[in-house]
């Protein structure tokens, strides 16, 4: 799966920090996979009927906006952690997407340990 589009993952306190660092690609197609199996623009749209809509437990990741940025705290850090490891346990099928959806969450699951180790945050860039 071959799509630049979508956001990339670095560590880092700031933007500023991020020229040349490693960073882990969420492309668009995966993001929009993951939107539709978990039901998230449906939630999204019961919001209106809804004073408070319902939260998926992949909300902080595949609700992110794909042309905006994001500075990710250390409990959102450790969020992500977690959500990483339930869609590797979630999306483990031999189909092309579960593959590629696996290998990206394993890949911002170790971005994330090492971030926490580096005492650094992770930021988010769109395109």
């Amino acid at each position: 799966m071959d799509n630049n589009v979508g956001l990339d993952f670095y560590i880092a306190n700031t933007k500023k920090e991020i020229l040349g660092e490693e960073s882990v690609k969420f492309n668009e197609v995966l993001q929009g996979y993951l939107q539709d199996e978990e039901e998230y623009f449906k939630r999204f749209k019961e919001k209106s009927f809804k004073k408070y809509r319902e939260q998926g437990p992949f909300d902080l990741l595949i609700g992110l906006d794909q042309y905006d940025d994001k500075l990710f705290s250390t409990q959102e850090i450790n969020q992500l952690v977690n959500i990483c490891e339930g869609i590797v346990i979630k999306y483990k099928t031999e189909n092309l997407y579960g593959q590629e959806i696996k290998q990206f969450a394993e890949k911002l699951i170790e971005l994330c340990k090492e971030a926490l180790l580096k005492n650094k945050l992770i930021v988010a860039l769109g395109d």
